[in-house]
């Protein structure tokens, strides 16, 4: 079942194709699965770099969340001061 990506990942895939960003990897490929057939291999590249995209987005997102879930857990557990001063934040330069 494949899923449409998001607004975001459509936006990014637009920003490489401006900036003239093509990864070779995808660009192989779709130009694999289209016979080497450049127009159709281009919309074929933008639906494979969104996949690709969506899935990083994805992977990072869930990331942070394990991570703030570990940091609520030790803010919890420690209590605030020391998570921070675990963390190394210090205050802000005047």
């Amino acid at each position: 079942m494949s899923e449409r990506p998001s607004d975001l990942v459509r936006a990014m895939v637009l920003r490489e194709l401006e900036e003239g960003v093509r990864h070779d990897a995808l660009w192989l490929q779709a130009l694999s699965e289209e016979k080497l057939d450049q127009s159709k291999a281009r919309n074929r590249y933008i639906t494979l770099r969104c996949q690709a995209m969506q899935s990083d987005v994805k992977g990072l997102l869930v990331k942070q969340i394990r991570q703030a879930i570990a940091d609520d857990a030790q803010i919890k557990n420690k209590g605030l001061a020391d998570f921070l001063s675990q963390r190394d934040v210090s205050k802000p330069k005047r």
